[in-house]
């Protein structure tokens, strides 16, 4: 397939990229810069300047390809803080303006990245596709940007994205520096849930996702391991050879235990790094 990358210059379209160019597509990535355009061409694909904020500059991206993916985002960093204003124009601009360019150049497969935070309605068990999202503060962007793609005619596909970790993310060898560090600490009391996802592994699900026969369909991309702050920070400390973390930390993030079985059942992905443990290994 011809394959238009939206925010090609991103943490998942750098790993996904070269997983596409691997698997025999052609594919074309959108940048805002030169330097971008660059990147772009290092990792395989052929370069358009667009931004998907500009309405106009996204018929360049997107004509002549048979497929599209929205990978792109602007998290604020140090990640988890900040100004998040940008990355929800992405998600409800962003996503419009995308949705309507490939309506006019007759693109036929749309894949929008979303986020697995949006399942946080309870943890006494995994969370499936079937549960109902509950969008406040940052997930509300993602909630709107998925029903934009639900309505649309285009044979859409949603991947909800875990929590990122491994290369590129600001998290993993970030984590184990964090943990040296005095008053490194859980989030509240650590009872929490978390559900991650390496982003070698996010890359895989999205080429399987825009490739499946059938679309217009939602998938979680997470690992087989939702696990407790608690767990996961005494892990951190030990590996990083620190001392245990305090408890008190801020919490970011809303409890959320999210499954994976449909994206296992309906793609054939399976992680390459079922949990943290492996993949801090990596």
């Amino acid at each position: 397939m011809k394959i238009a990358v939206i925010g090609a210059t991103g943490v998942l379209a750098r790993h996904l990229i070269p997983r596409l160019v691997e698997r025999g597509h052609a594919v074309r990535g959108s940048a805002r810069t030169g330097e971008g355009e660059a990147l772009v061409a290092r990792l395989g694909a052929e370069p358009v300047r667009a931004d998907i904020l500009d309405r106009a500059s996204l018929d360049a991206a997107v004509t002549g390809c048979e497929a599209a993916l929205h990978v792109a985002t602007a998290i604020p960093m140090p990640r988890g803080t900040g100004d998040w204003a940008v990355n929800d124009r992405l998600r409800r601009e962003g996503t419009a303006h995308l949705l309507d360019a490939c309506a006019r150049a007759g693109v036929g497969r749309y894949l929008q990245q979303s986020i697995a935070m949006i399942l946080t309605a309870a943890t006494d068990r995994a969370q499936t596709e079937e549960d109902e999202a509950a969008g406040s503060g940052r997930g509300a962007s993602s909630i709107e940007a998925e029903a934009m793609v639900r309505e649309s005619d285009l044979d859409w596909r949603i991947l909800r994205g875990g929590s990122f970790y491994g290369p590129g993310t600001g998290h993993g060898a970030e984590w184990l520096e964090a943990a040296r560090q005095p008053g490194y600490a859980m989030p509240g009391e650590g009872d929490d849930y978390i559900s991650l996802i390496h982003i070698a592994d996010m890359a895989e699900a999205a080429a399987a996702a825009i490739e499946a026969g059938q679309g217009r369909a939602v998938w979680n991309a997470v690992d087989d391991a939702p696990v407790r702050y608690r767990e996961l920070t005494t892990y951190v400390a030990a590996l990083a050879g620190g001392p245990p973390p305090a408890t008190g930390g801020p919490r970011r993030l809303a409890s959320f235990r999210v499954a994976n079985a449909k994206l296992k059942a309906g793609l054939g992905w399976r992680p390459r790094y079922p949990s943290y443990r492996s993949g801090l290994a990596a």
